[in-house]
This record gives structure tokens, sequence and C-alpha cells, in this order.
């Protein structure tokens, strides 16, 4: 059998196992890629089950992701693979982390089911970082991928951020404009703005309001428990207009 096809098929090969290939006298071979080679270990087995055990024994010695194994249940007690490296293109520091096409904040997008998604933007590397590990686990990726592998996530509960040192209005996408306030938002990557309010917190639930219907999740709101009851007599929903 050529070189070519002798390389690692993933669970698609046709053995049906990582790292195994059938050989021409019909027994089963195991091989692994290490540093670039290609390595074959054990002369031949007979059923391509051994030969995955086999493979798996090798992962395991060189600490690799539980994603590689042919049993991960298996794998012994408080196995914890190598941490996986960044690229050496990487200038951000972190894994899923980039900066901003403006301004100094930071993006965050994962892979999950062949399609990018976009996570959001935050004001450092870090929290980007931290909303990706938690987009990580969320999907059930290989941990060793984590940026901060021994940070404790709850998952059930998103983590608050502080609203922008510069933003004297106290909400998000809101600002003072002239003798009235303004919001600004991103929908479908373009910026929209909303004039006219009289005041901040009316700003602040229009802003909310076009927050939901662009699909946001609540922590990008600024009211993501509902308006506070005291403060709703002080809200004209006929305030303010779209450009």
């Amino acid at each position: 059998m050529p070189k070519s096809k002798r390389r690692n098929r993933s669970k698609t090969s046709k053995s049906g196992y990582i790292g195994v290939i059938k050989i021409p006298s019909g027994k089963y071979r195991a091989q692994i890629k290490i540093d670039g080679t290609m390595k074959y270990f054990g002369s031949s087995y007979d059923t391509a089950k051994k030969a995955a055990k086999a493979y798996d024994k090798e992962v395991i010695k060189l600490r690799r992701p539980l994603s590689k194994l042919n049993y991960p249940k298996k794998a012994p007690v408080g196995y914890t693979p190598i941490q996986q490296t960044l690229r050496s293109n990487n200038t951000v520091g972190y894994r899923g982390v980039r900066k901003a096409s403006r301004g100094k904040k930071f993006e965050a997008s994962i892979l999950i089911g062949g399609k990018q998604q976009h996570l959001g933007t935050y004001e450092t590397a870090k929290e980007a970082a931290i909303a990706w590990d938690r987009a990580v686990l969320k999907a059930n990726q290989c941990t060793t991928l984590l940026n901060f592998p021994d940070m404790v996530h709850n998952l059930d509960v998103e983590p608050k951020y502080k609203v922008r040192s510069n933003n004297t209005t106290g909400y998000k996408g809101v600002s003072k404009h002239k003798d009235a306030f303004m919001v600004q938002i991103r929908i479908a990557g373009r910026k929209q703005y909303f004039y006219g309010f009289d005041t901040a917190i009316s700003a602040a639930l229009a802003y909310d309001q076009a927050a939901i219907k662009n699909g946001n999740k609540s922590k990008t709101l600024n009211f993501p428990d509902g308006l506070p009851i005291k403060q709703e007599s002080d809200i004209d929903e006929s305030e303010g207009f779209w450009v």
C-alpha cells in the first residue's frame, strides 16, 4: 500500500478506529504521527480492535487529548493531557481571541459544527478568552484547548463585565448627544443609531429592545431581569428615531 494511503484516516477509515489501518495481509497495523513523522508500532494485529487498543496506549504515553483515543472512557484515572500550544501567528496570547477591527477591544469566536460563531466583543483579551473557554466547555470540545484549564466555570450563570469607564450614562449602547441621549447598536454587522431620547433610561430600554430583536443574549442587556417597576413611568416608547 502506498505511503500516502497509510496515513491516519481517523474514525472514518475502513478500519473504523483512529490510528488503525488494514494491511495487504488482511491484518491491522497501529500508527501515530509524532513531530511530523508517522510511527508504526507492533508488527501487526489480528483484529482492528487490538490495534486500536495498542494505538490508545501510545496516545496516553504522549498525553494526547482524550478526543484522540478510541476508548476515552478507559483512560487512566486522573489522566491529564498536555495542554496544546498556541499557533506561532497568535499575537494576542489567547486561543479564539483577536483584536477588534476598530478600537482597542477584543473579539472571541469559535468553530462549532463547521460554522464560525461570534461570541462577542470584550474590553480585555482575558475577558474574551474566558468567554471562549466557556463556549468550549458548553460545546464539549477538547479541554486541552482551554486558555485557563484550572479555572472553574459556572456555565449556568453568565459572568458580568464592567461598563466602560468612559461611558458617562451608565448604560450599554447609550451616550449623550447634544441635549438628549442616543443609542448605538450593531445589527447584522452594521452600526445603527437611534436619536432623540429625553432620558438615559429610555434610551437604554430602546437599546435592549433592539438587542432582543437581534437575538442578543441577556448578558448584553441593560436590564437582563426586566425594567425596574419604579422607573417604568419614566419611559416614553414614542421617543427617538432611527437613522
